[in-house]
C-alpha cells in the first residue's frame, strides 16, 4: 500500500528525470502509432490499444504542462528580472505594448507588400484596395511611433491620437468603397489549400485579443498606447471582412454572398467610425485642458 501511495506522489509531482523518461516515451508512442495507422490502415487490437494508451499519456502530458507552467514562469521571470531592457517589458504595460508593436509593424508591412506583389501579379483591385488601405493603417502606427521617440509629451499624445481619429473616418469612406465594389462586382478571393483555416484561426485570435486590448486600455493615460490598441482594432474588423469573403469563396461559392459581405463589411465600417469619432472627442477635450492648463500658468 505504501509503494502505491508513493508511487501515486511522484506521478502528482514528477521530478525532471521522470518527466525526461516520460516526454521519450510519450513521443515514441505517438510516433509508433502514427507509423502503424500509416503502414497498416486496417484497425486491429493492436491499434485500440495503442490508442487507448496515447489518450491516456496525452492526459497526462498535459497535466505535466499545467503542473510545470508555473515553475517555468518564475524561472523565466526571474531571468527576465536581470536584465535591463526586459525588466522594463515586465512592469510597464505602455513600453510593453509598444516595443511589440514595432515587432507588428514590420509584419504589417511585409504583408501589405505581398497584397500589393499579388495584386500586379493577378490585376487584381482587390489585393490592390486592401494594401492601399492596410499600408495608410501601417504607416498611421509609424507616425505614432515617430511622435512617441520623437516628442513624448501629453500636447504631442493628444493631437497625435486626435490625427488617428481624423484618418480613421477618411478610411471609414475608403472602407466603404470597397465594400461597395464587393457587392456590386461580387469580388472574392481564396487561399490554397488549407490556409483557410490558418488564416481563420490567426483572424479569430486577433479580433478577440484586439477587443480586450481595446476594452483595457480604454482609462489609459498614454495616449499613444491607446493609438495603437485602436489600430490594431481597426485592423482586425477590417480582417474580419477579408476573411468572411474567403469563407464564402471556399465553403459556399455558390451562395448569394454579396448581401452578406455587404452587411458585415457596413457593420466593421461604421464601428471604425465611431472609434474615430470617440478619438476625436477625447482628444479635442485633452487638449482644451491642457491649453487651459498653460493659460494658467
Amino acid at each position: 500500500m505504501k509503494f502505491l501511495n508513493d508511487f501515486w506522489n511522484k506521478i502528482k509531482q514528477p521530478n525532471w528525470w521522470m518527466l525526461v523518461i516520460f516526454y521519450v516515451v510519450f513521443a515514441g508512442l505517438i510516433s509508433a502509432t502514427l507509423a502503424l495507422v500509416i503502414i497498416n490502415p486496417k484497425q486491429s487490437v493492436i491499434h485500440y490499444i495503442l490508442y487507448a494508451l496515447s489518450a491516456v499519456l496525452l492526459a497526462y502530458f498535459v497535466y505535466t504542462i499545467v503542473f510545470l507552467a508555473p515553475k517555468i514562469r518564475d524561472v523565466t521571470i526571474k531571468l527576465l528580472r536581470k536584465n535591463k531592457f526586459t525588466n522594463r517589458l515586465l512592469d510597464s504595460y505602455g513600453y510593453r505594448t509598444m516595443i511589440f508593436s514595432l515587432i507588428s509593424f514590420a509584419i504589417n508591412i511585409a504583408y501589405v507588400v505581398l497584397q500589393a506583389v499579388l495584386g500586379i501579379i493577378e490585376r487584381s483591385w482587390w489585393y490592390i484596395s486592401l494594401a492601399a488601405y492596410f499600408l495608410v493603417l501601417s504607416l498611421l502606427k509609424g507616425c505614432v511611433f515617430y511622435s512617441k521617440f520623437k516628442h513624448d509629451t501629453e500636447i504631442s499624445q493628444a493631437k497625435t491620437y486626435r490625427n488617428c481619429g481624423i484618418l480613421f473616418v477618411f478610411l471609414t469612406v475608403a472602407f466603404s468603397g470597397i465594400v461597395l465594389l464587393i457587392y456590386t462586382s461580387n469580388m472574392y478571393f481564396e487561399y490554397a489549400g488549407l490556409m483557410i483555416y490558418v488564416v481563420a484561426t490567426y483572424t479569430f485570435y486577433n479580433a478577440v485579443m484586439s477587443i480586450i486590448n481595446f476594452v483595457k486600455v480604454r482609462d489609459h493615460n498614454n495616449l499613444y498606447v491607446r493609438s495603437i490598441r485602436n489600430i490594431n482594432l481597426a485592423s482586425s474588423l477590417v480582417s474580419i471582412v477579408v476573411l468572411q469573403v474567403a469563407m464564402f469563396q471556399a465553403f459556399a461559392p455558390e451562395s448569394n454572398r454579396s448581401i452578406a459581405n455587404a452587411l458585415t463589411g457596413g457593420a466593421m465600417s461604421l464601428a471604425i467610425l465611431v472609434v474615430g469619432a470617440i478619438m476625436i472627442a477625447t482628444a479635442n477635450k485633452k487638449i482644451k485642458l491642457l491649453e487651459n492648463k498653460n493659460d494658467t500658468k
